[in-house]
């Protein structure tokens, strides 16, 4: 089974779709999504709607549950706690119950595959792995990983392997072992921070325990026009072509 697994789509309506062109080029089995559907964009209705419609399993990021309520906007800086209020007071009555009822974690036991917005401990607290230490972190739970470990947050494209005694970043040079465990960043769709402004993605096929990071080119001017034209400040518009 090859499975496209989305996160951070951040209101980016012109990236998710791009993103849903390739995932049928790519003819994969099943479509999931890790969290993040809104802040920092300006869509955030239409991204609802098409992940509703596209995605087997969509989770909650940070940003949906600040949104919706369930988290301290306060936690935020001015500029992105402007842009919840913002989505919150837009977003139809069925999207924002649809985000409220989202689900903080995922598990295919017969996969031995996990899904998470952030760190798989603690997934209402929304932490980041973006080192080594981190990543060691979450291994000293003796149980609770899977095989394969799949979260989003930190808009990177890291991945890690724990081989039972010590973890290793691999990034870009992903293989897989058997015994071992990965923890994978699979990147952003709607605000890429890996300094590649295209939308980024993971496809992950099962069956051979293939790991890719998919990346799409999309109108980006088109998307940085509409986060001005709702208003948000002009660097979540600018910092789409940079990819930072």
């Amino acid at each position: 089974m090859r499975i496209a697994i989305l996160s951070d789509i951040h209101a980016n309506i012109q990236a998710l779709t791009r993103v849903f062109d390739r995932c049928d080029a790519e003819g994969v089995d099943e479509i999931v999504c890790l969290g993040d559907v809104v802040g920092y964009g300006g869509n955030p209705n239409e991204c609802c709607d098409l992940l509703r419609e596209r995605c087997s399993v969509v989770l909650m990021g940070n940003h949906d549950a600040a949104t919706v309520g369930v988290m301290d906007a306060d936690y935020y800086y001015e500029s992105a706690k402007k842009v919840l209020y913002w989505s919150r007071s837009v977003l139809t009555e069925e999207n924002f119950l649809w985000l409220y009822s989202l689900p903080y974690t995922h598990q295919r036991p017969e996969l031995d595959l996990g899904l998470y917005h952030a760190a798989p401990i603690m997934p209402s607290s929304f932490y980041y792995v973006v080192r080594n230490e981190e990543a060691e972190a979450l291994t000293r739970m003796k149980v609770g990983l899977f095989a394969h470990n799949f979260i989003g947050h930190s808009h990177l494209t890291t991945t890690y392997e724990y081989n039972g005694k010590k973890v290793k970043d691999i990034s870009g040079h992903y293989a897989y072992k058997s015994g071992c465990r990965y923890l994978v960043n699979v990147g952003s769709v709607g605000q890429p921070r890996d300094r590649n402004p295209d939308a980024c993605f993971v496809v992950f096929d099962s069956d051979t325990k293939d790991v890719s990071h998919v990346r799409v080119q999309y109108d980006v001017a088109g998307a940085s026009q509409k986060i001005r034209e709702v208003g948000h400040d002009e660097k979540f518009a600018r910092r789409l072509a940079l990819g930072v």
